[in-house]
């Protein structure tokens, strides 16, 4: 087994210092996003200009999956990625920068599915079977975690890579028996007769932790950028639920699906606001989940992470 010593590099909260950050690099940040409904209120911030109205020059890169966001990031053609804390623990292996967690956008209580075709209706019965699964990825994780709530492991299926945009057809055409997906993608597929939901997050909750994560040099005056991303984010949030109907539209039409059904796919996590932020940030909870997350996939693959160090660099509160 390849072992790879995970960079003494997962910054928990963003750095309040000078030392994580260059003092002459640039204000603009690009994100990399996927679709997501937790994700979708950076949308809505920056369409209705709240990012702009705190003095903060983010671009948001809109991407088709997951996978995309982790290579963008990797490429440096994005300074922060949003995604799941699978994916900071995957990237921190391959970078030589710090990373910092600016923001827990939301937990996904069983937002993220495991769907299957008929007959396929409990988790015991994909023993053998075809699983689609964005290897390495958040899929991975989800994958490992189901099998073994169910007595079994991920060596128990046969893991096929595939991505989001092709779950569907892959499913439909039998390449695989099912799937470990997300909306606005389950939402599509869970129309289909002869569909069904076999597991979610809501069986493991708060294990799931969505993430926004920012090379820790890209910005000049972290403490600063960090306050006014955390305002424009509460600033999105305050939006939605003051104007609901107007909010929905904007973010489901980027997702692809009716306002009806993004609000059904926001039942499945919890959204977590400014005030929330400093208590997760610095929590030992965050620190414990990066840990959890970091020896299932030492178990789920065939590279070896540390995960004593993950997060030897880290700092605690805001």
């Amino acid at each position: 087994m390849k072992r790879i010593s995970l960079p003494l590099a997962i910054v928990l909260a963003i750095c309040l210092l000078s030392s994580c950050a260059r003092q002459d690099s640039s204000e603009s940040v690009r994100i990399a996003i996927n679709p997501w409904p937790g994700y979708e209120f950076l949308y809505l911030a920056d369409q209705k200009g709240f990012f702009k109205a705190e003095g903060l020059d983010v671009e948001l890169l809109e991407l088709a999956s997951l996978a995309d966001v982790k290579r963008v990031f990797e490429q440096g053609r994005a300074d922060a990625m949003a995604s799941t804390a699978i994916e900071v623990v995957q990237v921190a292996t391959t970078s030589e920068r710090d990373i910092a967690i600016v923001l827990v956008p939301d937990y996904s209580n069983g937002g993220d599915v495991i769907v299957a075709r008929d007959p396929i209706s409990i988790l015991s019965e994909l023993k053998g079977k075809k699983v689609g699964v964005e290897i390495g990825l958040l899929g991975t994780y989800i994958l490992s975690r189901a099998m073994q709530s169910a007595g079994l492991s991920a060596d128990d299926v046969i893991q096929i890579n595939v991505e989001q945009l092709s779950a569907e057809e892959a499913l439909m055409s039998g390449e695989v028996d099912a799937m470990v997906t997300y909306p606005p993608f389950s939402t599509s597929i869970l129309k289909h007769k002869g569909m069904s939901k076999i597991f979610s997050t809501a069986q493991i909750p708060e294990e799931v932790i969505d993430t926004v994560s920012i090379r820790a040099d890209a910005i000049a005056n972290p403490t600063i950028w960090q306050e006014k991303f955390h305002n424009a984010w509460q600033r999105a949030l305050d939006f939605a639920d003051e104007n609901p109907e107007e909010a929905y539209r904007i973010m489901a039409a980027r997702e692809g699906i009716t306002p009806a059904e993004f609000a059904d796919a926001l039942t499945g996590m919890k959204l977590l606001s400014k005030q929330d932020q400093s208590a997760i940030l610095g929590s030992g909870k965050l620190k414990a989940n990066l840990e959890q997350v970091c020896e299932t996939l030492n178990r789920a693959g065939d590279t070896k992470f540390d995960c004593m160090h993950i997060h030897s660099k880290a700092h605690a509160s805001l």
